[in-house]
């Protein structure tokens, strides 16, 4: 049973109403489920049965070259190992990387391109065979079956990974989710996994440890606009959202930063509240795409602005870092030795953004990796490099087009 928790807010020059209790449809989401080969990357299924469909040699002779290229990386390096890859050989390839679907159906083995080599493997991940895969921000993947409605969440690295067991669900989630944990499953501290229903105002939440069941939250975000008109407001559709520090955050409007705060002890609804802070100046473009991303503890947002309507040449990426003194988004030229990971799924329904650390994953840092989900059927991955200025475009999927979902990707969990 849902709980009815409701609070009301004023920010800046709108009102705000935010909290839980009633379910509405988002209608302009509609067609996402009448087109279900279209839907987000959240309910993907990661793994399928390992083969290259007869015939097609271009995959098998990728996968063979990159076994030789992976047998020895170094050991300061996560890497997932396939156990099932297309020749029946143990693949290596390092984290993080983009997953890209070859096939037209799920029971096909995906291709996996390795942004540290600018290398491409094509194999299957057996462990998750036949289950449903959310990836999070964090690195770690939730599992659920469809069968017997069993979840977890499995740590990527390594083979085989690490499994932490949750409670089955009382039924299938929808088919466009999105998920994120609000700790580290592994850590000492609570650890609440979130799934949220982008086609709907719902979320589920389950305690690591701690939670013997998934409970289902309905709420409403409601913004009035400057005529005092009521608009509703999703938490993760079509912006930014991410954890930090046990709560979540999303954009939820032009002067607020939504919050969501979870009860320690597990026994009350989650608390929905927010921040007065003026978003940042977006008039430079007219079509852009905003990141919320978590980065060594600290709230950055990036912005995406596109050359004019042309979606398929940014003009400009802008890195804010959030200072909670103020409040207020401090512009910023650099991101040290890390790198940031920018997706999403087709035309921006669903935006992702997470963060890793540069040296230990062989990658430069002060670097950005956006993978254009905006311009989806062409699947280029820009590449920025903030400290220099420049930025290197490259397609690694160009010979597969208009897949069933936009590549994602997988990450480290030690990040």
């Amino acid at each position: 049973m849902d709980t009815l928790v409701t609070s009301r807010t004023r920010v800046g020059r709108e009102r705000i109403r935010v909290g839980t209790g009633y379910e509405q449809k988002n209608p302009s989401r509609n067609r996402a489920r009448d087109n279900p080969s279209r839907h987000s990357n959240g309910p993907s299924f990661i793994s399928a049965a390992g083969a290259t469909p007869r015939g097609d040699t271009r995959h098998r002779h990728q996968a063979r070259a990159q076994i030789a290229l992976h047998q020895a990386p170094s050991s300061r390096v996560s890497k997932l190992i396939f156990a099932g890859s297309v020749d029946m050989e143990t693949v290596e390839i390092a984290l993080p990387f983009l997953v890209h679907d070859v096939g037209l159906e799920y029971a096909e083995p995906q291709s996996h391109y390795s942004i540290a080599s600018q290398s491409m493997v094509t194999a299957a991940v057996d462990l998750l065979l036949d289950h449903r895969c959310f990836e999070t921000p964090q690195g770690w993947v939730l599992a659920l079956d469809p069968a017997s409605l069993a979840t977890f969440l499995w740590r990527p690295e390594g083979r085989g990974g690490e499994r932490v067991a949750l409670p089955a669900m009382d039924k299938d989630l929808p088919m466009n989710c999105k998920c994120l944990l609000s700790g580290d499953p592994a850590g000492a501290a609570a650890c609440v996994v979130m799934v949220l229903d982008l086609d709907a105002f719902v979320f589920w939440l389950c305690r690591v440890g701690g939670g013997s069941k998934w409970e289902r939250r309905v709420y409403s975000l409601t913004v009035f606009d400057a005529k005092d008109q009521p608009v509703e407001r999703h938490m993760a559709n079509r912006h930014g959202i991410a954890a930090l520090g046990g709560k979540v955050y999303y954009q939820l409007n032009g002067y607020a930063l939504g919050v969501v705060e979870f009860d320690p002890a597990g026994g009350e609804a989650p608390s929905l509240t927010s921040i007065e802070v003026d978003m940042v100046d977006t008039t430079a473009s007219p079509a852009w795409s905003s990141y919320l991303v978590e980065s060594c503890s600290e709230l950055f947002l990036v912005v995406v602005f596109f050359q004019g309507y042309n979606v398929h040449e940014v003009a400009e990426v802008a890195v804010y870092k959030m200072d909670f003194s103020a409040p207020a988004w401090r512009k910023v030229d650099a991101i040290g030795d890390r790198v940031f990971l920018l997706g999403g799924d087709s035309i921006g329904e669903s935006n992702f953004g997470a963060s890793c650390s540069a040296s230990k994953h062989g990658l430069t840092g002060n670097c950005i990796f956006f993978l254009n989900h905006i311009a989806i059927s062409e699947n280029f991955l820009h590449i920025f490099n903030l400290e220099e200025g420049t930025e290197e475009v490259l397609r690694p999927f160009k010979e597969f087009v208009d897949p069933l979902r936009p590549p994602f990707w997988m990450l480290p969990t030690d990040p």
